[in-house]
This record gives C-alpha cells, sequence and structure tokens, in this order.
C-alpha cells in the first residue's frame, strides 16, 4: 500500500531546538479508509467511494492550522484508503470530500469549492482525532447533496438533444463549519447519448441543499442541437433535501393534461458507526 506521508520529522525536530541536540519526536500510522452511506437497501454493507465518485480531497488541519492535504483519484491503486505519518502528540482534524468533478477540489477559508462551481454526487467526512489513541480510521462518509431525478413516459423526440435543468435557490459549495454556502440558481445541461429501449429517458441532477426538506422551482427544457428551447416545464414547490432523492415522472413532451407525482425516499439509511 501506498504510503502519502504528510509528517516532515526534520523539520518539526529543528523547531523544537535551535542547538545541535534535537528531542525525538515519536510518530505513528494512521490508515484512514473511506466508505459512503449506501442506497437502499439498508441491509447491504457500505461499500467503496469508487461506487460513486471519482476523486478523493482530504485536508489535515492542527490548531487550526492546514498542515497538509491528500488528492486522490480512482485510478489510484489505493483509492478510497489514505496513510499518514503523524505525530503521536498533536491532535488533528481532517476534513474530507469524495466527488466526480473534474480537477481535486479546493478548501479555502473554511469552504470547499468544486471544479467549476459544478455540484456532482458528494461525500464529505470530518472527525478529530490523536494518532497516539487513533491509528485506523473507518471514514464512513456522508451525502451532501440532493438528487432530482426525472422520469419521462413518452419518448424523446428526435430534435431534442438535450435536457437543461434550473433548480432555484440551491448552493454549489460547502463550508466545513456551517454547511452549505454560495447559493445559486444551479443550471445544469445533460446530453441525451443513450434512451432506454421505449425512447423514454430518466436523468439525474445532484445539488446541495440543507438537512432540512426545502421547496424550490425546477424548470427543465428540452434543447435541440443548436440548444434552441423545444420543450419546457416548471415544477413549483419541488421538495430537496440531502441525502434525498426526488423523483417525478410523467409525460414530458406531450402538450396535454398531466399528472405529475414526487417521492422523497431517505437515502441515507444505515446506522451510524461508533469507532
Amino acid at each position: 500500500m501506498r504510503k502519502i506521508v504528510l509528517f516532515m520529522l526534520a523539520t518539526i525536530m529543528a523547531a523544537c531546538s535551535s542547538t545541535d541536540e534535537t528531542m525525538p519526536v515519536e510518530t505513528a500510522e494512521v490508515t484512514l479508509t473511506f466508505t459512503p452511506y449506501e442506497v437502499a437497501p439498508i441491509t447491504r454493507a457500505a461499500t467503496t467511494i469508487a461506487d460513486y465518485c471519482t476523486r478523493l480531497d482530504l485536508w489535515l488541519y492542527e490548531s487550526g492550522t492546514e498542515f497538509g492535504s491528500v488528492h486522490q483519484s480512482s485510478t489510484d491503486d489505493t483509492f478510497g484508503t489514505i496513510t499518514l505519518t503523524l505525530d503521536k502528540t498533536k491532535t488533528y482534524t481532517l476534513y474530507a470530500a469524495a466527488h466526480k468533478g473534474t480537477a481535486p477540489a479546493t478548501l479555502t477559508s473554511s469552504v470547499i469549492t468544486f471544479p467549476d462551481d459544478k455540484t456532482t454526487h458528494t461525500l464529505y467526512y470530518t472527525t478529530t482525532f490523536t494518532p497516539s489513541a487513533t491509528t485506523q480510521l473507518s471514514c464512513l462518509m456522508t451525502r451532501i447533496v440532493s438528487q432530482f431525478r426525472m422520469e419521462t413516459t413518452d419518448p424523446v423526440p428526435e430534435a431534442c438533444k438535450q435536457l437543461r435543468f434550473t433548480l432555484s435557490n440551491v448552493y454549489d459549495r460547502w463550508s466545513v463549519t456551517d454547511g452549505p454556502t454560495h447559493q445559486v440558481d444551479r443550471v445544469s445541461t445533460v446530453a441525451l447519448t443513450s434512451l432506454r429501449n421505449d425512447g423514454t429517458v430518466a436523468v439525474s441532477i445532484h445539488a446541495i441543499a440543507t438537512d432540512a426538506q426545502t421547496a424550490h422551482t425546477v424548470t427543465v427544457e428540452a434543447l435541440d442541437a443548436s440548444g434552441a428551447s423545444i420543450q419546457s416545464r416548471t415544477f413549483e414547490n419541488v421538495p430537496l433535501r440531502n441525502g434525498y432523492r426526488t423523483s417525478y415522472t410523467g409525460a414530458f413532451f406531450i402538450d396535454t393534461p398531466m399528472t405529475m407525482t414526487f417521492t422523497a425516499n431517505d437515502w441515507i439509511e444505515l446506522t451510524p458507526v461508533s469507532f
């Protein structure tokens, strides 16, 4: 297993004494293993974060100052597992985000920002620990995004090449102290490269909401090859909540009276793990 060493022994020893005699620093290896809360059925065990995300970003703080960071991608052999060599006398706080961004996320002034401010399926974990007492951490990450899923019951017309979603009053950044931050009307465009056998389609969009259910306006536009809107529907009072999926199903492309139904099923049902 590849070890990612953040602890610089020579630097710390030099800081301990200005003389030729240095105080020895006792270190410990701490292995962090990241797993996600599992989607139903809840009887399934937590799996690897590679099932949901392609990047893992970790930041380590000591006494309120960033000590180091680690950035992994799903192409790394040890994706989801990080081994650190740390000072056993110190107490550290770690923050970690797993996502599907095109580049690593950044943590500045307590706020995690994702590449191009695009929200993907995102998991988060934080804890404070001391290496003298903890050398193995099972980091069960929680979802900090809601999911809006739309399924059509009518076939997608040949002219429709993309769907553009606009979700009102959601967020695209995460504060490690306050949670959701940087409120926006999130716009996401999805290319329809794969349809079901009957020509219908199901599309899921993620957005950072809150831990309490809130109501939002969601506008969905069907776009042609030039990006022009050929059909549009607006859904009012759509319930969104982090860790929950909201599903809308109905005939989207037919201009006749229709009934839309929604559900907001619990997306994180596993019992929290104490360690």
